[in-house]
């Protein structure tokens, strides 16, 4: 049995890492509570995905003249689009039951960024960052779960959970100069809030769904240098970083592999992202 559990988790992760319709929100389970007073769960959630990001930036360019003029100091303001931001999120998760319906949650994880970005000037001209791979960082979040109303095989609930997500730094290229190099960074924080009913189809499988709201906040940070017209060229660029789209739409399914463990496989959409995401839990 143990041996069929770890597999199916496996699978389940296979079908996820090389699916091409997934997404880099969290993935969430169904949302109500699971656990019972004073119960412990350990578990680990999964997602590999893609969504759109804009970000308002000040850009401080300073040109250094060879070999004696004085340098000179630009500050331009632009739009940056962060466009299909691909990110692998891999997260434990240890939960503990409040009372029979209130459970609350915290995971610890690692996270992954590749993306190309668009610089936007007020004129409408546009520059295109290449090549962004972040390797894997820091992420971490928490939430809570709760159940408000039963009836049957009907359970109605809401989930809010807040995770931070840390890709490393990558190289990046600007494109049509071969002489700019650069770095970026791109981190954020991601709350989101569900609302839904959680139908018990047969004694081990469940099926959930229903709207949630997602709000996205974060930095972009590039630091880069060129070569213009014979002149060093220094760039530094700081923006916020916010979604795109706040509104959306889950459903997902949840199997008791055996009374103390579950595993979920769920899909999520917004207007700018969408695709699936993964858990399992063990109850203690």
């Amino acid at each position: 049995m143990e041996k069929r559990i770890a597999l199916l988790v496996v699978g389940l992760i296979g079908v996820c890492f090389f699916s091409s319709t997934v997404l880099a929100l969290s993935p969430m389970g169904p949302p109500k509570a699971s656990l019972g007073q004073n119960q412990w769960a350990v578990g680990i959630d999964y997602a590999n995905g893609t969504m759109d990001l804009e970000a308002s930036s000040t850009i401080n360019e300073t040109i250094i003249h060879v070999p004696d003029p004085p340098a000179v100091a630009k500050r331009r303001d632009a739009k940056h689009k962060i466009k299909d931001l691909k990110s692998n999120i891999i997260m434990g998760r240890v939960g503990y039951g409040i009372s029979d319906n209130w459970d609350a949650f915290v995971r610890l994880g690692i996270a992954d960024g590749k993306d190309d970005i668009d610089q936007i000037y007020p004129d409408s001209a546009t520059h295109q960052f290449k090549g962004f791979d972040g390797d894997f960082g820091f992420a971490w979040g928490f939430g809570t779960k709760a159940t408000f109303w039963e009836d049957y095989k009907i359970t109605w609930g809401g989930l809010f959970q807040i995770t931070w997500l840390d890709p490393d730094d990558g190289d990046i290229s600007l494109s049509g100069d071969p002489e700019f190099s650069a770095t970026a960074d791109i981190d954020f924080w991601e709350v989101q809030i569900a609302l839904g009913p959680t139908w018990q189809a047969y004694d081990n499988l469940s099926v959930y769904g229903g709207p949630f709201l997602h709000f996205l906040n974060g930095d972009l940070d590039i630091s880069g240098k060129g070569v213009d017209m014979g002149d060093e060229s220094r760039m530094e660029i700081s923006g916020d970083i916010e979604e795109e789209s706040q509104f959306g739409g889950f459903v997902g399914a949840s199997w008791d592999v055996r009374k103390d463990i579950s595993c979920y496989l769920e899909g999520q959409i917004t207007g700018d992202a969408w695709g699936i995401g993964i858990g399992a839990v063990r109850r203690f």
